[in-house]
């Protein structure tokens, strides 16, 4: 049953994520328009690492990808959305705190410049919560199909 609707879903969550690791989030320039850094979530610039956002990119990407593989397991793989959802927000908080740290330590004026990466995790968590969704809809049916046996 890896055909179904919400393994697509959840393979797109994974990919989402996997390729949020590689892709810049935010550029900071400063008002001469010259580049102070780029924020990856493997670090900002080379000298301020950000392993808590990579741990948590990596994380929700691993989760969405097992969780492709559970279809027998419904409440199990309704619980492992759960916590990729989750990792998914907490990995938004942590790029946020990162950021506030980066730019604590910069004196200059800057201006921060989203990049492509940064609606990458949005656009993976509305597919898990589509796959949580899916994922009860099949239950549902189960437990009604047991019903009238």
């Amino acid at each position: 049953m890896i055909q179904r609707i919400q393994s697509i879903f959840l393979l797109l969550t994974a990919l989402l994520m996997a390729a949020t690791i590689f892709c810049p989030l935010v550029e900071i320039v400063n008002e001469g328009a010259a580049l102070l850094a780029t924020f990856h979530s493997f670090g900002i610039g080379a000298d301020f690492p950000t392993w808590g956002v990579l741990t948590f990119a990596i994380l929700s990407a691993l989760l969405a990808f097992i969780n492709i593989f559970l279809y027998k397991k419904r409440k199990l793989q309704i619980n492992i959305g759960y916590l990729t959802a989750l990792s998914i927000v907490i990995y938004y908080v942590t790029s946020m705190v990162y950021i506030n740290s980066f730019l604590g330590k910069i004196d200059n004026s800057y201006t921060l410049n989203v990049q492509i990466g940064i609606i990458f995790p949005v656009i993976a968590l509305i597919f898990d919560l589509l796959a949580i969704s899916r994922i009860k809809k099949d239950e549902k049916l189960v437990k009604s199909l047991d019903r009238i046996r």
